[in-house]
């Protein structure tokens, strides 16, 4: 099957492997779909392991959209 049509996608990993997808949100924590990682508070930290905003790193690629 081939793609015709591709979803860009932007998140910010921790080294942990959660990932926060500003498309989405995080409910969880109270990050409304459409937050900006730049506006999530400095103080935030990872909801699995703790570690600090300034620790995870940007990540932007495409992905296939079946339909």
């Amino acid at each position: 099957m081939v793609a015709n049509k591709w979803r860009n996608v932007h998140l910010y990993q921790c080294p942990c492997g959660y990932e926060y997808e500003p498309e989405k949100g995080d409910a969880e924590k109270g990050w409304h779909p459409g937050t900006s990682f730049e506006d999530l508070p400095e103080a935030c930290t990872c909801p699995h392991c703790q570690r600090a905003k300034v620790h995870f790193r940007e990540k932007k690629y495409s992905v296939p959209v079946n339909e």
